[in-house]
């Protein structure tokens, strides 16, 4: 009968220490908005070419194309604007010089859509969180249209700093 005890009494001394380790949860507030943490003026900080047709999606750091210009590519945005300044650049990846844009979805986007004010609408996949103090990064993907099917070919990763 003691050892059955004594076995009670390690049992409910393990247990009240279990109970005695749980981990407070703390409160860390409500997550900031998306919209709120893209409006800022934004210069690219790198850009990745993909070959999407090829079976190892071979990739290609062309940075340093812009790097050698007289100014690297940048967009700013408002809470429903977008501006680009793509003066002297070979490469506009906006297809404009200004527009509206949107999220798919404000709380959790993985898509932003762009309308320029003077070309067809597009968008681009997210690869990131959007906060102040995340890169904004996204894929810009290129496609062929042939016999009325979309084929990709290449995509640009681009990523984009905070200025």
């Amino acid at each position: 009968m003691n050892k059955q005890i004594r076995k009670l009494i390690v049992m409910a001394w393990i247990g009240s220490s279990l109970i005695a380790c749980k981990k407070e949860l703390k409160d860390i507030g409500t997550p900031g908005s998306k919209v709120e943490g893209i409006q800022a003026a934004w210069v690219l900080k790198k850009c990745v070419h993909v070959d999407e047709q090829s079976l190892t999606k071979e990739a290609a750091d062309i940075t340093r194309y812009f790097s050698n210009g007289p100014k690297l590519p940048n967009i700013t945005f408002n809470d429903t604007l977008y501006t680009v300044d793509t003066v002297g650049l070979g490469i506009n990846f906006f297809n404009s010089t200004s527009g509206s844009w949107r999220f798919d979805n404000d709380n959790f986007p993985s898509k932003i859509f762009f309308t320029p004010i003077d070309a067809a609408p597009f968008e681009f996949k997210l690869n990131g969180p959007i906060r102040p103090q995340d890169n904004l990064k996204f894929t810009k993907q290129v496609s062929n249209s042939c016999k009325g099917a979309e084929t990709l070919i290449m995509s640009y990763n681009l990523e984009f700093l905070r200025k």
